[in-house]
């Protein structure tokens, strides 16, 4: 008898259209994500947030300023904005190549502060869910760690995830 009624509901359902996938559908878990502009310095590929990023312009010309810290490359006329350029690598202790074909200038807009970064090489925007974002490694220099709020995997390179802000508290400190 119960079998009778299973199949008499069942029918009904085809009738109406309804099936089980449909009455029970999987609820699909979309993971946040994060997009970042992924750049070189050196050997080694950081990433930053898109939102922090306002645009990313080939080096002409970086005028050097004169009694700035070491960190501060010069500074960039960017269509009549002058901006200070900052030495990532200086930064983090990375050698020294000088500017390439390749090299570009980051500009960075966080809470009104703009400038710009100077890096190796911009290569491509990877959108990367936050489930997938590891803590900074712990072989960081503590110094440079605070430079760094994590890491992931984005293809075959290993991303180190820029904090911006800071990377421009370093220039509003000197």
């Amino acid at each position: 008898m119960p079998e009778e009624q299973a199949k008499e509901q069942n029918n009904k359902q085809q009738e109406l259209g309804l099936y089980e996938e449909d009455i029970y559908e999987k609820q699909e878990v979309r993971d946040e994500v994060v997009q970042l502009v992924v750049f070189r310095l050196s050997a080694e590929w950081y990433g930053v947030e898109i939102s922090k990023a306002k645009e990313v312009i080939k080096v002409e010309t970086i005028t050097y300023l004169p009694s700035s810290p070491q960190h501060i490359s010069g500074i960039v006329n960017v269509r009549g904005n002058i901006l200070s350029v900052t030495d990532l690598k200086k930064i983090f202790g990375l050698p020294q190549e000088g500017l390439t074909e390749n090299s570009r200038v980051v500009v960075i807009d966080s809470a009104g502060i703009e400038t710009g970064l100077l890096v190796d090489e911009v290569d491509e925007v990877v959108e990367v869910p936050l489930s997938k974002i590891d803590p900074a490694l712990t072989t960081i220099a503590p110094e440079k760690s605070e430079y760094i709020n994590g890491e992931c995997q984005a293809g075959n390179k290993l991303i180190g995830i820029l904090n911006i802000d800071k990377v421009l508290g370093v220039n509003l400190q000197t």
